[in-house]
């Protein structure tokens, strides 16, 4: 029985280490220092705004009417291509939109949180992002890249419990097999 729990152990801390693996390498291709949980639980929120799907030309850099010295188009100047470590920059970029649109909301007497402040927040947002090229292909999220987000974002703390879990499993199964001094 103690063999069997520590292999189980054993193959759950492995898939969480490779999942932290993912999140380092994820994150290093898309030169991404962190992603903060409130960052992610934005990302989510903005991958489920109505955006619209991209023109012919796909996303990119839109109409002239933002300044080129803007820190958002430069961002999206950047954007190598639609993939998700191609975006990584561009998506970091759009929750600092959202969490200074929602200040700005905020400060402008609207009750944070509140159902009526969050579809202002909504609609303002999509016209803004989509005047700088944005579109669905870009903010919008599979389930596969909300993991690789989620593991970007938990990497260093699904890494130590991952080799903490892996050592911890690998002596309950090598303890069920060399007698102790104490049986």
């Amino acid at each position: 029985m103690k063999k069997a729990i520590g292999i189980i152990l054993s193959v759950i801390c492995l898939l969480v280490t490779a999942a932290s693996i993912l999140g380092i390498i994820t994150a290093n291709t898309g030169k991404v220092e962190t992603i903060s949980p409130d960052q992610l639980q934005e990302l989510y929120t903005i991958s489920a705004m109505p955006f619209e799907a991209p023109p012919e030309g796909g996303s990119g850099y839109g109409d002239n009417s933002h300044p080129r010295s803007d820190t958002f188009v430069q961002l999206v100047k950047k954007m190598t291509d639609t993939s998700l470590t191609g975006r990584l920059r561009v998506l970091e970029g759009l929750t600092k939109k959202y969490d200074s649109l929602e200040a700005e909301l905020v400060k402008g007497g609207m009750k944070q949180g509140a159902e009526e402040t969050q579809k202002e927040l909504e609609a303002r947002f999509v016209e803004d992002v989509q005047s700088y090229g944005i579109y669905s292909d870009v903010t919008h999220l599979s389930t596969w890249e909300k993991i690789c987000l989620f593991t970007i974002t938990w990497r260093s703390v699904m890494l130590i419990f991952g080799f903490l879990g892996l050592g911890l499993a690998l002596a309950i199964v090598s303890s069920s097999t060399v007698k102790s001094d104490l049986d």
